[in-house]
């Protein structure tokens, strides 16, 4: 029997035929890393120390134990929002940078053509804790009611000092709406964050103020402040005996804060879903829903439902802007 030798000229051709082979057969695709798999960056637009603050760090610290990776929330103040918003939108669209966001997303882009952001570039996540605003004054104030309150702006016109944390918040449309519902005027002075307004308040250089109610309450139960009504649809569970704005006779004034978590537009699909799934789950974990609490905050009932929410938001003050019924915006 004759065995077939293969000559060497033979054996280089059977192996560059095979290694074309190799090269034209299809790779197995190559799977996405786990999202995530080094450290994500929220960036704050407010100080760390307010209600916003606050909010945004319960959040990053327990997507970061969920995740194994730092969640760095990075304080980038000021421009009421856009500071922080240009930062974010700069940022690659991978999901690595989020923004923690609240009404100026909405707002900015509204009454300020340099702003150098659209709401378009940010997609909604889900929306996360915010606490409601309360209208105080001093303990040591006559008035005891808002009504009392109104009577005494009336009374001298332009001449009670009252402050806001940055054009567009929900302090200042809350305000903005009262003043011109209730036909009074005030000194408007703007501050950089609510903290230091607080303490101004308490010295005497301020006569009321619209504050976060997670602000509010220890200067009332401390003997300092005390409310005349909440900046709300319904009482406040912690203030039962407090009218709401809409009782007092102000519904239209009644601005509800909200905050939530933002990815730059463009981030893969699958990037946003992950961060969806992450972002819910942390929300429900009991010790994150009770530091809200502590924080008076009202968890929403379907964070995932933050898009329509931000959708309502813009066709609402998109209507308020275009009636002029701020004159400051």
């Amino acid at each position: 029997m004759i065995r077939f030798q293969p000559t060497r000229r033979r054996i280089l051709s059977l192996g560059a035929a095979s290694l074309l082979g190799a090269a034209v057969l299809p790779r197995p695709a190559r799977a996405n890393p786990v999202f995530p798999s080094k450290p994500v960056r929220i960036v704050l637009p407010y100080l760390t120390s307010g209600p916003n603050g606050i909010a945004t760090r319960i959040l990053a610290d327990q997507l970061s134990e969920q995740w194994g990776v730092p969640v760095i929330v990075d304080s980038k103040p000021g421009g009421n929002g856009t500071i922080g918003a240009l930062a974010a939108k700069e940022a690659a669209a991978d999901g690595y940078t989020l923004l923690s966001g609240a009404m100026f997303v909405v707002l900015n882009p509204l009454i300020d053509t340099q702003t150098r952001f659209a709401t378009g570039d940010f997609l909604p996540i889900a929306s996360f804790g915010a606490p409601p605003n309360v209208i105080v004054v001093r303990e040591d104030s006559p008035w005891r009611s808002l009504e009392d309150l109104v009577a005494a702006a009336r009374k001298a016109p332009g001449r009670l000092a009252t402050p806001h944390p940055g054009v567009g918040s929900s302090v200042h449309l809350g305000l903005s709406l009262f003043l011109k519902d209730a036909g009074i005027e005030a000194i408007v002075a703007p501050y950089k964050g609510s903290p230091p307004y607080v303490v101004d308040l308490l010295g005497g250089q301020l006569d009321f103020a619209f504050l976060s109610v997670q602000l509010a309450l220890p200067q009332v139960q401390g003997g300092k402040l005390r409310v005349l009504a909440t900046v709300s649809n319904q009482r406040l569970a912690e203030l039962p005996e407090v009218p709401t704005l809409a009782e007092a006779g102000y519904p239209q004034a009644v601005v509800t804060p909200w905050s939530g978590l933002f990815a730059r537009a463009g981030t893969p699909e699958d990037v946003l879903q992950a961060l969806r799934r992450a972002t819910q789950e942390a929300l429900a974990n009991a010790q994150v829903q009770q530091k809200y609490r502590q924080m008076y905050a009202e968890l929403p009932q379907d964070p995932l439902q933050f898009g329509a929410l931000v959708s309502a938001e813009e066709t609402r003050w998109r209507g308020i802007v275009a009636s002029r019924a701020i004159q400051d915006l």
